[in-house]
């Protein structure tokens, strides 16, 4: 992905009464009502068998992973290897909801800031060590003390106002507000305080001295950069299953499929379209991960632009037929999106629009006051043509077709789109800053919290108060925040809504909220979401789990390895 930063015969009828059950879907939430929230792990059933024990499980790994920062994962083969060694007091199960992890229950209290954690008993780290309340606080504070603008993980750890430890057990966290996005920020590995309190754990590399309380510990660094982890017997969701994993470093994609052939690799995440060789492989058996970033179509809102009219873009958005324009342009390794939640995940509730109704998108145009003179081929209002300028960077070919692509579904509805491919240093990046001149952008963003520069999911929230919020508009010359409301979304009713959503710790509550945030979004349409892009997945059907298959469609597919086994 070029990121440009860290972050459907005539349905007018249709179209119309979706957008009406949107609207009121957007009605204003009322204010939750304060409630005592408990989240707990839940106690997993007995197996009728004797546990199928031992085996080594080879995982593929791209490169070689040089140092390690256990808050900061810089890519996959990073991510899988932190799963393996840390925990948190929290973990991202399969859908990416944060369930209590070091914890084995969270209380949080009425006014939703006061966060008690209830450590398990029994917990070691891999040395021996008992991790106790302390470790966690020596956790906090030396990441607080870190700078926050490095990554949005220790910007957003300042919601915590204090943290304390009334015994071994027990870590009482004081938010400075209620957040709930903090759930999945406590992810965050633990790190041992008897190894490493009075040192800048910024400048520790973390891979010298791997001690973790994680499923598996590292017993030995090959020559080839490959890594050996053997099982943690004290691991406190009870000890692995397998004896060993090993990350195997395999750059090349061809060596990997055929190491898949043979057997001799067990788990490989390879470019989209390379399982595609491995089809006829009885062996094995292939899913989906996405990418957690996306990219959009985004409207420049602000008076004077000629998409600041809604009914514009929402003529737009009805003419595109977005699963084909996906297809075109990313020849299948795009997803189309309808909300900038991870695909599959538990905030994935908006749908993508219906493909593309040209006579409807004429209709809203004509509606509008756009009428297309006798002869001509772009529409006019008070004579004024609809003419919009759209940018997109030079260097990525799928975002040219797909900016192409959508100027001429434009043209079919009479908006003439003058496409400016450009140089992303030197004039996109400009385009997100003041004084904002653009009509349309096609861009993209990340949504990893650990490093700018990659979209883990270690960390996941689908909270999305910073692209659209009116308080992070940016205010004037003095206004020194990175705001990324470069649209200029100014909503009350999603103002309203997205408040609401941040604040809510249940999970259902917290859905409903966020399909309302999403409907409002879609309703309005600061952004028309695209795609995200996928990775396939490749496993060998040797391998199971105490829960059903290994879940291939979840990029935090790793999150229950300690109940893995190989036939």
């Amino acid at each position: 992905m070029h990121n440009d930063h860290l972050l459907h015969h005539n349905r007018l009828p249709f179209i119309l009464i979706t957008l009406s059950v949107l609207l009121a879907a957007c009605a204003t939430l009322p204010a939750p009502e304060p409630t005592a929230t408990i989240l707990s792990t839940a106690t997993l059933p007995p197996t009728a068998t004797p546990l199928p024990r031992g085996g080594t499980l080879s995982i593929r790994i791209a490169a070689p992973v040089s140092d390690l920062r256990p808050w900061q994962p810089r890519s996959r083969d990073e991510e899988h290897l932190i799963s393996l060694l840390y925990s948190g007091l929290m973990r991202l199960d399969a859908d990416l909801w944060p369930t209590p992890d070091l914890a084995e229950r969270l209380d949080i209290d009425v006014d939703g800031r006061r966060l008690t954690f209830t450590l398990r008993q029994n917990v070691y780290w891999h040395d021996g060590q008992p991790l106790t309340a302390a470790d966690v606080l020596f956790t906090l504070e030396a990441l607080r003390s870190l700078p926050e603008t490095s990554t949005a993980l220790l910007a957003d750890l300042r919601y915590i106002a204090a943290a304390s430890a009334p015994d071994e057990r027990t870590v009482v966290i004081e938010l400075r507000s209620r957040y709930a996005p903090m759930l999945s920020l406590l992810a965050v590995p633990i790190l041992p305080r008897h190894l490493f309190a009075g040192r800048d754990v910024s400048q520790v590399d973390f891979l010298a001295q791997p001690i973790g309380s994680g499923p598996f510990r590292l017993r030995e660094r090959q020559a080839d950069g490959s890594l050996v982890l053997e099982r943690h017997d004290q691991y406190h969701h009870g000890s692995p299953l397998l004896d060993q994993v090993v990350l195997t470093v395999m750059p090349e994609t061809a060596i990997a499929q055929q190491a898949l052939r043979d057997g001799q690799l067990l788990v490989a995440e390879l470019p989209w379209g390379a399982q595609d060789a491995l089809g006829n492989v009885t062996t094995l058996r292939s899913g989906s991960i996405p990418e957690n970033g996306v990219y959009f179509l985004a409207f420049n809102l602000r008076p004077g632009r000629p998409f600041a009219d809604v009914r514009l873009r929402q003529a737009l958005a009805t003419a595109i037929d977005l699963p084909r324009l996906v297809e075109t342009a990313t020849k299948g390794v795009g997803v189309p999106v309808g909300n900038g939640a991870l695909p599959g995940s538990w905030a994935d509730l908006t749908p993508p629009l219906p493909a593309g109704d040209l006579p409807a998108a004429r209709e809203i145009l004509d509606a509008a006051g756009w009428v297309l003179p006798p002869g001509a081929t772009i529409r006019q209002r008070e004579g004024v043509p609809l003419i919009a300028r759209l940018y997109v960077r030079n260097d990525d070919e799928r975002r040219l077709v797909a900016a192409r692509r959508i100027a001429e579904i434009a043209a079919s509805i009479g908006i003439q789109i003058v496409v400016e491919p450009a140089d992303f240093a030197t004039v996109i990046l400009a385009r997100y800053v003041a004084p904002y001149d653009f009509d349309l952008l096609l861009g993209s963003w990340l949504n990893g919290a650990g490093d700018p520069n990659f979209a883990d999911t270690m960390f996941y929230d689908p909270d999305d108060f910073a692209l659209f919020h009116s308080s992070q508009l940016e205010q004037g010359p003095g206004d020194t925040r990175a705001t990324r409301n470069f649209v200029g979304f100014n909503d009350p009713v999603y103002d309203e809504q997205a408040l609401i959503a941040r604040q809510l710790y249940g999970r259902e509550e917290r859905r409903s909220a966020i399909a309302q945030t999403q409907a409002r979004l879609v309703s309005e349409l600061p952004y028309l979401y695209l795609w995200v892009d996928r990775t396939a997945v490749v496993i060998n059907t040797r391998i199971q789990t105490l829960d059903g298959p290994v879940d291939l469609t979840t990029p935090r597919y790793l999150w229950n390895i300690e109940r893995w086994y190989l036939l």
